[in-house]
């Protein structure tokens, strides 16, 4: 059984691979094409496709496009060190372990109730713009609160990472998505706020009850995780309780003041992820001080935290690297013109949907949701009009696209730096999210049809 189990359920890295060598397979069968850009931006022609000379990637570029990867993905991968570092340091205080015991123990039977709260204020900070990438930092005190409720990482990944990916994929003022794709298209900013905020509320609400069902699974069973088993599993029944005292308070105190100080930058200044490392940094100097730990500890602490991402952290490279050998053999455009080729030919209503589906395919390989824009937009929204669907249904197909794979592809960094955090195979990820991902993929799929018969302008 072991044996069968093992070959059914491909490693990570396993699975990384795989793809890397189907990429550069494709490299050979796909024909070389791209799109010129727009003179001095960075947007397309959609008039301009034409086939080049093929370059399927050879051997040597084969073998150097995880170390491509990694160097591409440098600064995620460093922060995903500087994350597990810096959280070990403060979780060295036992603040955050305290604080959050207290109040579970304060609410009783109604603790799960705490993770549509934090879920809710997550998504919140998701349709602002100001948590996406940065999510990955909150992961910690995701996987802390799952732990003192007895659940699994999966929980506390979820709330955090599901719960900002709501609000960014969906939202109706987001910068990096929606306000890009409008002003592609020609749309006024903000334009079709209602009908985007429905679906938004209609995915959060969805998002929240089925990770709070997960939970109560798993809190009445922990064998109905998706996890294998629970690394804390035997330690938590064996926990000391200490007292939430004074020097904890105020390196809790500080942890709300640092997240509260990176969340208004990034809304004023547009942090990004070289700020929140220099604010956890701050955070984690100052916990230690104040909880009375020497510096040498302190050191000691940001090792063991920054040893504990290696496996998280070097997969960001490894999965960026589908996307360079993919690039190196120019067949990206190729891929994303031909697929959008059989839209124009169908019914308004199915061709919207295929928009919708095309662009969640292609971020499979343009895991970006400003580079997918600057690709895609300038295509759907002549196709929009072809096809008799207004603008915003192109926008919203971009939108949706993007936002709803990044919940499920191994080659966004972002989702593959959070699994790494919080310590859970991509496979065992994938077991549990994909079917919030088809509630996702429904929703949206009717949005558009809705769309489509109010002729939403």
């Amino acid at each position: 059984m072991d044996k069968i189990k093992r070959s059914a359920i491909p490693h990570t890295y396993t699975l990384i691979m795989i793809f890397i060598l189907i990429s550069t397979a494709l490299t050979y069968l796909i024909p070389a094409g791209i799109y010129d850009l727009v003179p001095g931006g960075r947007m397309i022609d959609p008039t301009s496709f034409h086939m080049v000379e093929k370059s399927p990637v050879g051997i040597v570029e084969f073998l150097l496009s995880v170390p491509t990867g990694l160097k591409k993905s440098a600064e995620v991968i460093f922060q995903v060190f500087m994350v597990g570092g810096f959280f070990q340091v403060i979780n060295d205080t036992k603040s955050l372990d305290l604080a959050i015991g207290t109040t579970i123990d304060k609410l009783e039977k109604k603790a799960l109730m705490v993770i549509p709260v934090v879920m809710v204020i997550m998504y919140i900070l998701g349709l602002l713009g100001v948590v996406v990438n940065s999510s990955i930092a909150f992961i910690p005190i995701g996987v802390a609160v799952a732990k003192k409720l007895k659940l699994d990482p999966v929980v506390g990944a979820a709330m955090m990472y599901l719960g900002a990916y709501a609000g960014f994929a969906t939202t109706p003022m987001g910068p990096f998505n929606t306000l890009i794709a409008q002003s592609i298209a020609g749309l006024e900013p903000m334009s079709g706020f209602g009908l985007r905020m429905v679906v938004s509320i209609a995915i959060l609400i969805s998002t929240i009850i089925y990770v709070y069902r997960y939970a109560k699974r798993v809190e009445t069973d922990n064998k109905k995780s998706v996890l294998d088993n629970i690394d804390w599993e035997v330690d938590s029944t064996k926990e000391e309780k200490g007292e939430f005292k004074v020097k904890h308070m105020i390196v809790f105190i500080i942890m709300t003041i640092g997240f509260a100080i990176y969340v208004y930058g990034s809304y004023e200044y547009k942090w990004g992820m070289s700020h929140l490392s220099g604010v956890m940094m701050v955070m984690a100097i100052l916990s230690g001080l104040v909880s009375g730990s020497h510096p040498d500890d302190m050191s000691k602490s940001f090792i063991k935290g920054a040893q504990s991402m290696v496996y998280g952290a070097l997969i960001i490279g490894f999965a960026r690297a589908i996307t360079i050998v993919l690039t190196d053999g120019n067949v990206i455009h190729t891929i994303i013109h031909y697929i959008t080729i059989p839209l124009m030919y169908l019914p308004s209503t199915i061709s919207a949907v295929g928009m919708f589906f095309a662009n969640l395919l292609f971020n499979f390989i343009v895991p970006s949701g400003s580079g997918q824009a600057m690709i895609v937009m300038p295509l759907m929204t002549p196709m929009a009009e072809v096809v008799n669907v207004s603008k915003q249904i192109a926008v919203s197909a971009y939108q949706y696209g993007d936002g709803f794979s990044n919940i499920i592809i191994p080659t966004s960094g972002v989702l593959m730096a959070v699994l790494g955090v919080a310590k859970i195979p991509y496979e065992k990820w994938l077991k549990f999210v994909t079917p919030i991902f088809l509630i996702w993929v429904i929703i949206g799929s009717i949005s558009i049809v809705v769309g489509v018969a109010i002729n939403w302008t």
